[in-house]
């Protein structure tokens, strides 16, 4: 059984893996904790009631197995766990993991033709971004690009990655710009992550120390500066700094706004679509996973992230 198969008001038993457990308190100060679960496609958020987190039976990232009610509240589906305990051992963890809806490799392999077809002229830039990509090989295979709110789950950074790369290839052809940087740009705009998140085989980031002190944008930018000496030392290629330059200006501009995060603000137009192109595709990916748990016809409460509601359509 999956999540969306979960009958309305009443208690149905299904295997669903535990990726997190917090702790909260109701207004009366009593403590209840909320499970994050899901299925490997879907993952929901449940209470359980009047438990401490220290009293929980059973672990972060592992089966198990729960009574789950699933019922209606303000207009929204909301989820509350009775009975659970370990999952039958015959239950396959791998099945329950979140992964990007594509293959990794596939996805790997497009954008590496999208930047080969999508540049008439390419220079060394090109090369240069490519084996950055090389150089993290196993890394971008698998890593989530947030530990909330947008892509989220294993492959999440690659999955993110793609999809602006599919835009940036397209909008190339609109407005006249730099091709090449926009693309090389958009690659590797949130190359940081790699630093600032830590993720487990299940697809779960955590930041790391150097992520929580410096984010990863600045991050970023080191690994540019790092690969563009050993480039020098060993590639003997020639690559203006002005390439480079550009290159770290698009990543530490590329939240757009100072108030958002950006190191600084876009300052040419290959900056500024990139921007754009990244806020179109984290919220775009909330606004599909929210519609995807709501009835058709039906609103969901007020979304972080989002600042607003979701309507799916009938």
């Amino acid at each position: 059984m999956k999540i969306k198969e979960l009958p309305m008001d009443q208690k149905t038993t299904i295997t669903l893996l535990l990726t997190s457990i917090e702790e909260k308190e109701t207004r009366n100060s009593s403590p209840y904790c909320t499970l994050t679960l899901t299925d490997g496609i879907d993952t929901i958020i449940a209470r359980l009631w009047n438990t401490k987190k220290e009293n929980v039976k059973v672990q972060e990232k592992t089966l198990i197995s729960a009574e789950i009610y699933k019922k209606m509240y303000n207009e929204s589906v909301s989820y509350e766990v009775y009975q659970y305990g370990p999952a039958a051992d015959t239950e396959n963890i791998n099945d329950y993991i979140v992964h990007a809806p594509y293959d990794s490799q596939k996805m790997f392999d497009r954008i590496l033709d999208r930047l080969d077809k999508g540049v008439k002229e390419p220079t060394a830039l090109s090369e240069f971004t490519k084996q950055i990509l090389f150089d993290n090989y196993d890394k971008i295979l698998s890593w989530s690009a947030a530990s909330k709110i947008h892509h989220n789950c294993r492959g999440g950074w690659l999955y993110h990655t793609f999809r602006m790369v599919e835009s940036a290839y397209y909008l190339r052809c609109v407005y006249q710009v730099d091709a090449e940087l926009l693309i090389c740009g958009t690659i590797l705009h949130d190359i940081g992550k790699l630093k600032e998140l830590d993720t487990d085989n299940l697809g779960t980031a955590e930041y790391t120390i150097p992520g929580a002190l410096f984010g990863h944008s600045t991050l970023g930018i080191e690994m540019i500066d790092k690969a563009y000496e050993s480039w020098k030392k060993e590639i003997h290629k020639d690559l203006p700094e002005e390439r480079v330059m550009l290159l770290k200006h698009m990543i530490a501009s590329h939240h757009g706004k100072l108030e958002y995060g950006a190191i600084t603000v876009p300052s040419i137009p290959e900056a500024m679509i990139l921007h754009e192109l990244d806020m179109i595709d984290s919220r775009i990916y909330q606004f599909e996973q929210v519609r995807k748990d709501l009835e058709p016809g039906s609103m969901s409460d007020k979304i972080f992230g989002l600042d607003t509601r979701v309507y799916r359509p009938l």
